[in-house]
């Protein structure tokens, strides 16, 4: 799936690395400006009391912690450091303190529960200094040049006013316009144009392909936009990839390249260092720095400590150095509810060194240095020779670097390589400005008409970026990291932060300083200052719907997406796209870092959505203000347990899902494909919630690291192994239309008689032309199918009868998909052979008893059992072909009701669908005959085989698949010797065990065909008769050529829509799909088998019934339970097309059986002898039997192919449902991938099998 945001694009370590950051200070909490009262100053408690304090800060922590209650944030951070920040070493020798320790907490904390405290004030040390002085330190304006240090060129900050790009036309040849210079970058946009190129292409396979999800497809939609969401913010940062800048060498002072550069005015520096209460150590290094650092010639500067803090050891520190160029600025009244103090001391300065509307030189520059941020020597000397470049270069920013970096550990990506060196790259080259709070040079003037540091928003550098080019300032890039500073340690430090960038990005979209609305800005520019927030919107969503995706499939058993062929193109080209782009990378030292910008996202996200959420509450709230970030090695690592929750509860999710996962997988699911890709997806979700905890609770160092590096390998391990699975178990697109048609060639293959001449089997010619049994009234028996399996070369007409009903049954049910596989007249001319020679079989009886003599079978079992040849070289002498008959007259109901239901079917098939001449006379022909037979079956019902004596077992039945002795089928026959009409008959493997059901077939397709009332009330008889008599049959939930009671329900619940018919089918299904009963089990591969009748045939009967019972509209059956149906269908017939690891249809699909049962197929060609020796043969058959479904009755997934073994053996009864059904699925409604939705842990199934039916 594709593509998370980087909200880390526009970030800037302003406040990352440096303590100088300034605290959100609550609304109504004491800010510094106001001068308590003398009632409050009795009750204060004084900073030089810090052991009171602390211990009353101790005493009110631990309260709350014991009543679970946390610090009330407003509508600011809940990341309260305020309460925990005066308990930090310090580093060094001063205290680490903020706004938040003096302001938020202990003064107006307010505990969640109901304990009420007292306010307690906090005094600042230096309001209570006794000694004489002035309460404010102000700085003097730049043009009293009193504050320069010595100078060369002292004096020349009285140079000419600057000339502002705002006010020059364009093209002015008096304004010297900075010439940008920049290269294409070939890799970049070669990968972001590859890019371009994959996610057209995915978009419009996802819209096509995989949106068809049924009642989840809302659900796939949407994810599908999340994905294009997390896709923009790829090409946002891909626009960094398509330049390189070119920044030519500055002038040297001798001329030669390396030598010391030159600058082309007399600039003079004002170096500004706000600060707190840092300690003096951290300022000090800071400010030695700035001072030591090199300047060009005929340069000067003058540093300002701007001391928000008022600490007396700092003001000290900078009186000792009077004269160095060092000023402290101190006592500055601050707003009561100030929302960025970093800003508001930045221009109380500024305001004083550049009062009203008092013109600004050229040559005045301003720097601004974190108070952490430690200048190297050459730090000017590669900055300011940059402001060179042109009159409208107003700002130049250079990277910043950390201290306390953990190499191959930095999970909040602290270095920020990817923004460092490839966002702020490809800013510098096209020429967008993102200034990032510290270490960066600005013209004053710029800074002036910019309105100086924003205040209306926490991210001030940001928007002061954005404020210089709606004036046409431009900026340059040094990419060199010329500053040292500390980034922030503890986790709670982290997440406060990230947070106060998010929300000062969303501050400025939800106000009138949205970048959309200013005009001063071209469309591209808007854009590029709006993808901040996008990108931390982006990320806010993606990366929880991300995460959460596999364990709604595990536990759901929802997945977003179709997965298919098409599917698993689209993805990997697509992940392949946006990986290079997301990982181009100059030097293979960034691969790492660029994971750990991921890292980093996947961690704070919630960070971002909170920021977002306060940001907007905060347009009808008391507003947010600012926090700093605490830096240090903090003890308290508990008191980030309130920040860590989310992680906490991320990481148990991902894990019991991936357990529950790892467990179906051995189990050996059906549904394999989704499974296996969300426990990869989940191994890969786990890691950034498992480096913080680790972070957190374990190691920060050696452990770290190693976990780190192990991580980074299997982040990039599951990444490749979910498209390598995606691309081996995604469920494979069957061609239904076209397995059916091949279906119907095993057909072709087993006709005998006189073939047409266009016979499409070129192995196969007519034979058995001298079937025939004169004595009984039929002079022409040849024609009709050879049965096969344990018949062998016999026909046999129940068999034969089932087969063409179903045939016929599904071009009724089916027109549209045999239509679009191109085989209505192929299926029709399988019905039609069919019935070709059913009309042989019977004939009416002129003896005594009337009705009709049928032929329920022709040749014999016992010389057809020693016979292994071709049917071409059978002969009368060889192989004689005895016929075997039943009279109606004596009750042979169920052979006359299997022939009225084949013939009545066929009449409404040939009739309707039948384009030749003569269909029309033809199918009314079958309708009469049928309804002679109908009569004839009800006036004497009975079964035929009833009266037959014949042996219960053979030689042959215990090596039979799927036999039932007379004995267990419950006929009434009698287990003695047989009789001579018996002898050589295959009843022991084809009794007929009921005939009312066969009398119910015969009357429901009557019915159907004529919609004569007394065919109905015939059905009504029937089948209560049934249920009287035959019910236990039932039981077994059995459909085949002699169970046909349950396809007689299917066949009047779509005629009748009766709620009887509804009630029995829905029942009979519920137990096979469901396995309620226990009569049905499913294999690991998911085959429904029902041990009373094993094989494939007899399964996919059942699903051959589901699906026309789904398909078929009905009151009674909502629309999800007619999924379900069809859904079983689907998966039996993608079982034997191969799912179950092959195909189980000769000569389709992968891996068919080749070696299958089957006589003419395993003999050579002519002139070649056969014999049973090819029975035995070794290898696969000479000729493919296309089409021929194995019995495979074994409850197993795993097909012996052998032609000695019973699975391979394959008849026409057991191939008669895979037709119609293939056809039915190529017409059906749904897919497979809908299918597979809602089967997770804590899903019930409330279409079907959780669901109460009719009673």
């Amino acid at each position: 799936m594709a593509g998370n945001g980087r909200p880390g694009q526009h970030e800037r370590d302003d406040d990352v690395a440096s303590t100088s950051d300034f605290s959100e200070v609550l609304p109504g909490e004491y800010s510094g400006d106001e001068e308590p009262d003398a009632d409050l100053h009795r009750d204060s408690i004084s900073c030089k009391g810090a052991d009171r304090r602390d211990a009353l800060s101790i005493l009110l922590r631990l309260a709350d912690a014991m009543e679970g209650n946390t610090a009330d944030d407003d509508l600011g951070d809940d990341f309260n450091d305020a309460a925990d920040a005066h308990l930090l070493p310090a580093r060094g020798k001063g205290q680490v303190d903020t706004y938040d320790m003096l302001d938020s907490y202990p003064a107006s904390y307010k505990p969640k529960g109901s304990i009420r405290r007292p306010i307690v004030k906090a005094v600042d040390e230096e309001d209570t200094d006794d000694e004489e002085g002035p309460r404010e330190w102000r700085a003097p304006p730049f043009f009293t040049d009193a504050d320069v240090e010595a100078s060369p060129r002292k004096g020349a900050a009285s140079a000419a006013p600057a000339v502002l790009p705002s006010t020059v036309a364009p093209g002015d040849p008096s304004f010297r316009f900075y010439q940008r210079q920049r290269r294409i970058n070939w890799p970049g946009l070669g990968v972001v144009a590859l890019f371009c190129v994959a996610l057209v292409f995915y978009v419009y396979i996802r819209v096509l392909r995989t949106l068809g999800l049924g009642r989840f497809t809302g659900y796939g939609v949407f994810v599908l936009l999340v994905e294009m969401a997390g896709a923009t913010s790829t090409l946002l940062y891909g626009i960094n990839l398509l330049f390189h800048p070119v920044n030519p060498l500055p002038p040297t002072e001798d001329g030669r390249e390396g030598g010391r550069p030159r600058v082309l005015a007399p600039y003079h520096l004002r170096v500004l260092v706000p600060c707190y209460k840092e300690s003096l150590d951290i300022v000090a290094k800071t400010l030695a720095a700035a001072l030591a650092a090199e300047l060009p010639a005929g340069c000067s500067r003058t540093v300002y400590l701007l001391d928000d803090g008022k600490q007396r050891d700092k003001r000290k520190w900078c009186e000792a150095r009077e004269g160095s160029g060092l000023v402290y600025l101190a006592g500055r009244q601050r707003a009561g509810k100030e929302m960025n103090g970093k800003s508001a001391n930045l221009n109380n300065c500024l305001r004083q060194l550049y009062p009203g509307d008092h013109p600004v030189p050229a040559s005045e520059v301003v720097c601004v240095f974190d108070a952490d941020q430690v200048a190297k020597p050459d730090f000017f000397l590669k900055l300011l020779p940059m402001l060179d470049g042109g009159d409208d270069v107003g700002m130049v920013l250079s990277p910043q670097s950390f201290n306390n970096l953990r190499p191959h550990a930095d999970i909040f990506n602290h270095g920020n390589v990817q923004f460092w060196e490839y966002a702020q790259h490809g800013y510098d080259a096209i020429g967008f400005i993102s200034c990032t709070g510290t270490n960066f040079l600005i013209r004053s003037a710029a800074f002036k008409e910019a309105g100086w540091s924003p205040e209306y928003t926490l991210t001030e550098d940001f928007a002061l970026g954005m404020e210089l080019k709606k004036r046409r300032w431009q900026c340059r890039y040094v990419e060199e990291y010329l500053a040292v500073g500390e980034a922030p340690d503890e986790v709670r430090n982290c997440f406060q932060q990230r947070s106060r960038w998010a929300k000062g990005h969303w501050q400025m979209i939800l106000s009138r300083h949205c970048p959309l609305v200013q005009r001063e800005l071209s469309w591209f520019q808007r854009v590029l200052y709006c993808s901040g927030v996008w990108n931390y919107l982006v990320g806010g969503i993606t990366t929880p719907l991300f995460i959460i995706l596999p364990i709604i499939t595990i536990f759901g058993g929802i997945f977003p997406i179709v997965i298919s062929w098409w599917a698993a193109v689209a993805l990997t080209i697509y992940t392949v796209a946006q990986t290079l782009v997301l990982n181009n990378v100059r030097t293979l030292r960034h691969v790492e870092p660029l994971w750990f910008a991921n890292i980093a996202n996947n961690i704070l996200w919630f960070t971002f959505v909170k920021a977002g959420f306060r940001s907007a509450l905060a347009l009808v709230g008391n507003g947010i203000t600012f926090k700093t970030t605490l830096k240090g090695m903090s003890k308290l690592n508990n008191a980030a347990l309130g920040d860590l929750w989310i992680p906490v509860a991320s990481l148990a999710a991902l894990g019991a899902a991936l357990g529950i996962g790892c467990r179906d997988l051995v189990r050996g699911p059906s549904v394999i494909t989704t499974l296996a890709i969300s426990v990869v997806w989940i191994v890969y979700s786990m890691i950034p919630p498992l480096l913080l905890l680790w972070y957190t609770f374990i190691g920060r160092g050696t452990s770290l690291k190693l976990l780190c590096r192990l991580m980074f390998v299997v982040s990039y391990v599951s990444s490749i192994g979910a498209l390598v699975l995606l691309w081996l178990v995604y469920p494979k697109d069957y061609d239904f239309g076209g397995a059916a048609r091949a279906s119907l060639s095993f057909y072709q293959a087993q006709r005998v008689g006189a073939l047409p001449a266009d016979n499409p089997i070129p192995w196969r010619h007519s034979a058995l032309l001298y079937e025939a049994s004169p004595n009984f009234g039929f002079n022409d028996l040849t024609g009709g199918y050879l049965n096969g399996g344990v018949a062998g070369d016999l026909k046999l007409t129940m068999p034969a009868a089932w087969t063409t009903a179903l045939l016929a049954w599904g071009v009724l049910a089916f027109p549209q998909g045999w239509a679009r596989a191109g085989g209505t007249a192929e299926a029709l001319g399988a019905v039609r052979w069919g019935t070709d020679y059913l009309l042989k079989t019977f004939h009416p009886y002129t003896g005594h008893a009337g009705g009709y003599v049928i032929a329920h079978q022709v040749g014999n079992l016992t010389q057809d059992v020693a016979w292994w040849g071709r049917p071409e070289d059978m002969t009368a002498e060889r192989n004689p072909r005895p016929a075997y008959f039943a009279y109606t007259a004596e009750g042979a109901s169920d052979l006359a009701g299997q022939l009225v239901g084949a013939l009545a079917s066929a009449s409404l098939a040939i009739g309707s669908y039948g384009r030749d001449t003569g269909d029309a006379a033809y199918a009314a022909q079958l309708l009469q005959h049928a309804r002679g037979l109908y009569t004839a079956a009800v006036a004497h019902p009975g079964g035929f085989a009833a009266r037959y004596h014949y042996q219960c077992t053979s030689r042959f039945s215990r090596s039979r698949l799927g036999v039932r002795n007379v004995a267990r089928a419950g006929a009434n026959a009698t287990c003695v010797p047989p009789t001579h009409f018996a002898r050589g008959a295959a009843l022991v493997f084809y009794n007929s065990t009921s005939y009312r059901d066969d009398l119910l077939w015969a009357a429901a397709w009557m019915y159907r065909a004529t919609r004569e009332q007394s065919y109905l009330t015939d059905v009504t008889r029937f089948y209560a008769q049934h249920l009287e008599q035959e019910a236990a049959t039932d039981t077994a939930l059995v459909t085949d050529w002699d169970h046909v009671f349950w396809a007689a329900n299917v066949l009047l619940a779509n005629v009748t829509d009766q709620g009887a018919f509804h009630s029995a089918t829905q029942s009979m299904l519920k137990q096979w799909i469901c396995a309620t009963s226990g009569r049905v089990r499913f294999t690991p591969k998911g085959r429904a088998w029902n041990p009373a009748a094993p094989t494939l045939g007899a399964t996919v009967n059942t699903a051959l019934l589901s699906l026309m019972y789904g398909q078929t509209p009905s009151r009674y059956v909502p629309g999800p339970m007619a999924d379900r149906f069809t859904c079983f269908a689907r998966s039996q017939l993608r079982y034997v097309l191969g799912d179950s690891g092959r195909s189980l249809m000769a000569g389709w699909g992968t891996r068919p059986p080749s070696a299958v049962q089957n006589r003419a197929a395993s003999c050579p060609d002519p002139p070649a002898n056969c014999t049973r020796a090819a029975l035995l043969a070794p290898g696969g058959n000479p000729h493919t039997l296309t089409g021929a479904v194995v019995a495979f009755g074994s409850f197993s997934d795993t097909l012996t192919d052998s032609r000695a073994a019973n699975d391979t053996r394959v008849s026409i009864e057991n191939n008669a449902p895979f037709a119609p059904a293939l056809a039915g699925l190529n017409s059906a409604s749904g897919t497979w991938s809908q299918c597979l939705q809602g089967f997770g842990v804590f899903m019930r199934d409330t279409a079907l099998c959780d669901a109460v039916l009719l009673q």
